[in-house]
């Protein structure tokens, strides 16, 4: 049949050649994996697709012309000038750097936030782009993955959709980093890169810092909350806090660098980071130190302090200091006519053994017990309130469990407490819940840390992650005149 379809007779040659080189290499070593520049601009493509379908673009044309115009110039020494860089804002808080091959390279919100310097971002670039220019994504793949690769390559030959899906061949890198021959490596091209930029490569050295005192604070903060960790993965993770002779790799490439240093303007980058987002921008409504606003409902509450709040699939829940209690506040339709208990009863199928009617902010509702019901916990007694908005035709339902109740609830006065914060926003409030943004400010002769902290609308730990975002940590404060960031 196929001696009638010369069309399908090429394309199987052409596979052919290409399985075959794939063949040929793995067997020469199974460490590297070798592809054609077109072969290498099309995977990155495709994957640059799905990452930006996954995280989304932060739209700021301002600082997205500044973060090119860095990460160019830095580029533009690299090994590879035959590659167009693509430098791209995801908008997410997580505090994360990477690049996929063909020269895409990603910077997130929370990443930005954490540098404060034009150096320090191309120390971040200039790693990256490292990544790219030494092809660690292809020689990091291992010999189970091979025919995964030669997969891809037959997907880009064939035209045939979904053979290749995001994770297969770049994902593990993406979350977990390259392994620490790759990343020091990483880090020793992208000195050298910066360095003939014009950027000291002493930069790279304090971004290192900053990364590692974040690490500190969120790796002991989940201790104490009892929760993995969200640390940044890269470079990160594989240097020891005296690692010398990785400093000394860096510093070698201050003999490289260039006098250029007049292009870089003071405080221009921290100028470009004023008005950013703050923190998760998925979350439902915004919170302030310990209270809640849901301004799209135009309600609010109050939580104990330290407690963290999330967003979940049906509406948020708030979580305790060592996550042995949770509350959650979700919403429903009631029938007109249906009293609090009833809902609870009829509608939601709970087993109720104490409560009463009570009027909170105005709403009508039934604050009461139920037993063994349903929690983030699994099977649980629940201090359980239902509040009815009539005009709306809506019902809220707050709810609170512990991790280890049997009868007794050990966190009620808190929850209880929760719930009759619950009320409506006032213009007072329309005010007070506005996203959270980074705000760059002078240090005055009075400006303390503390102060700032204290201010501040960050729920836990303010006063490190300040800190830590101005390269102050752990016990630094802001010299009189000098830019910081807050957050308001």
């Amino acid at each position: 049949m196929m001696e009638n379809c010369p069309g399908l007779i090429k394309m199987s040659l052409m596979i052919k050649k290409h399985l075959l080189a794939f063949i040929i290499l793995c067997g020469a070593s199974f460490s590297t994996f070798a592809v054609s520049l077109e072969e290498e601009l099309e995977l990155g493509a495709q994957e640059h697709r799905k990452i930006l379908a996954q995280y989304g673009v932060y739209r700021d044309k301002e600082l997205q012309t500044y973060i090119e115009k860095v990460g160019n110039r830095v580029a533009d020494e690299s090994s590879r000038p035959e590659l167009t860089y693509h430098f791209t804002i995801l908008n997410d808080d997580v505090i994360n750097a990477f690049a996929l091959p063909g020269g895409y390279i990603y910077i997130t919100r929370g990443m930005l936030t954490h540098m404060n310097s034009e150096s320090e971002l191309a120390a971040v670039l200039g790693h990256e782009v490292a990544h790219v220019t030494e092809k660690h994504a292809f020689r990091s793949q291992k010999r189970g993955k091979i025919l995964g690769a030669a997969t891809a390559i037959a997907s880009i030959v064939t035209g045939t959709p979904g053979v290749y899906e995001l994770g297969n061949l770049f994902g593990g890198v993406l979350l977990k980093g390259y392994s620490r021959e790759f990343e020091l490596e990483a880090d020793e091209v992208g000195a050298e890169y910066m360095a003939k930029a014009g950027y000291s490569p002493e930069a790279m050295l304090k971004t290192i810092e900053i990364l590692k005192a974040n690490d500190r604070i969120e790796i002991e903060q989940a201790r104490i909350e009892k929760r993995t960790p969200k640390v940044y993965h890269g470079f990160l993770s594989t240097h020891p806090d005296h690692d010398t002779r990785y400093k000394e790799a860096v510093r070698e490439s201050l003999k490289l660098l260039e006098s250029y240093d007049e292009f870089i303007k003071a405080d221009e980058f921290l100028e470009k980071l004023n008005g950013l987002a703050y923190g998760d921008m998925r979350q439902v409504g915004v919170v302030r130190k310990n209270t809640f606003y849901h301004p799209k409902l135009g309600i609010k509450l109050s939580f104990p302090d330290g407690w963290r709040i999330q967003t979940t699939g049906k509406g948020v829940q708030v979580v305790s200091v060592v996550s042995d209690a949770i509350f959650t506040v979700t919403t429903g339709r009631m029938a007109k006519g249906l009293s609090g208990r009833d809902y609870l009863e009829q509608e939601l199928g709970l087993k109720i053994r104490e409560g009463r009617d009570v009027t909170i902010s105005r709403f009508n509702g039934f604050l009461g017990i139920a037993d063994r019901a349903d929690s983030p916990f699994g099977p649980r007694p629940l201090r359980i309130a239902i509040l009815q908005d009539t005009r709306k035709r809506l019902v809220y339902i707050l709810a609170g469990a512990g991790k280890h109740d049997l009868r007794k609830i050990a966190s009620d006065k808190e929850f209880i407490s929760t719930i009759f914060s619950f009320d409506l926003m006032g213009k007072d409030d329309r005010r007070e819940a506005k996203v959270p943004k980074l705000q760059v400010v002078r240090a005055e002769e009075s400006t303390t840390m503390e102060q700032l902290a204290d201010e501040s609308p960050i729920t836990n730990y303010a006063l490190d992650k300040l800190r830590v975002m101005n390269g102050l940590y752990p016990e630094g404060q802001p010299e009189p005149g000098q830019l910081i960031k807050i957050v308001d």
